[in-house]
């Protein structure tokens, strides 16, 4: 089936493939953003037009000081950062090109996510400047977001994953209505970081995009963990959700008989209202501990 998203990427991918023999036939001077600027060919400011982060958010202007034509690719996984250090770096998710003539300047709006879930979100004529490109390990986590049309909370997630540096977060990198799809882009975080998968999820509010406001709130509403026991005999179990005293603050089950089988238990933690600290998801037999899943609560 043919849709808008898979037309849009083949005209991208068609003007990426003209971009060389366009430049090479005219005459036209080919870089990057990153190295234009620092031959300080051209000078650069970027503008928040969406008063968000997510989406097509931003308007990157270019004003090429040379006596040449110039071509520029601006990467995917350039940063803007902005003028205060209280709002969010702007990442950007495509690949784009632009081209302006000598003396004159382009622009171009690009789609973005947010680069720091601490920092507040950008209001609207918010002025940023080119920063960087983000490392090569951001690049295949990118291209995944890319191609599975992830421009949402969960692709937001992801970036959050690397950009923040916690492997807390890694647990909020998935979707329960898309398990997964979340899986495969979990993986490649986790990948991209060095850390491995987490053995739980958490559930967040939807990230809100309101000007001057957090873009993140780290406290979970619920943490979701399945635990898959094998009983060679019949036995009476015990699962629930422990504080940092031993005791059991939220019960699945308890004292309750289980045939010998293989057997799925799934927890949901409601942590809205519980205080900060680590936590004990345990399956037990009596005083004996069969399984035991440590998260924490910001």
């Amino acid at each position: 089936m043919i849709t808008r998203h898979s037309i849009l990427q083949a005209v991208h991918v068609l003007l990426l493939l003209l971009w060389s023999a366009t430049a090479a036939i005219a005459g036209i001077k080919r870089m990057s953003l990153a190295a234009a600027v620092q031959e300080k060919l051209v000078q650069v400011d970027a503008v928040n037009v969406a008063g968000a982060y997510r989406g097509i958010t931003t308007e990157v202007i270019v004003y090429n000081t040379s006596k040449e034509v110039v071509q520029i690719k601006i990467d995917m996984g350039t940063i803007f950062a902005p003028d205060s250090g209280r709002y969010q770096p702007m990442v950007l998710v495509n690949e784009e090109i632009l081209m302006v003539q000598a003396g004159k300047t382009g622009r171009i709006k690009v789609q973005t996510f947010c680069g720091a879930a601490a920092k507040h979100c950008p209001a609207r004529d918010h002025h940023y400047r080119w920063q960087s490109v983000m490392h090569d390990t951001l690049l295949p986590v990118l291209r995944f977001i890319k191609q599975n049309n992830l421009f949402d909370d969960l692709g937001q997630s992801a970036i959050w994953a690397i950009t923040n540096d916690k492997g807390a977060e890694l647990s909020g990198v998935y979707d329960y209505a898309r398990p997964e799809l979340s899986l495969r882009l979990l993986a490649l975080v986790c990948k991209a970081v060095g850390k491995p998968m987490p053995d739980y999820h958490t559930v967040h509010a939807p990230m809100q995009q309101i000007p001057d406001q957090p873009a993140y709130v780290p406290k979970p509403l619920k943490i979701m963990a399945t635990f898959q026991q094998i009983l060679t005999a019949p036995k009476t179990l015990t699962l629930g959700v422990y504080n940092d005293k031993g005791e059991m603050i939220q019960k699945v089950f308890e004292n309750q008989e289980f045939r010998a089988a293989g057997h799925e238990f799934g927890v949901e933690f409601e942590a809205a209202d519980v205080t900060a600290g680590t936590y004990a998801i345990r399956l037990t037999e009596g005083s004996t501990i069969l399984q035991e899943k440590k998260v924490v609560v910001p």
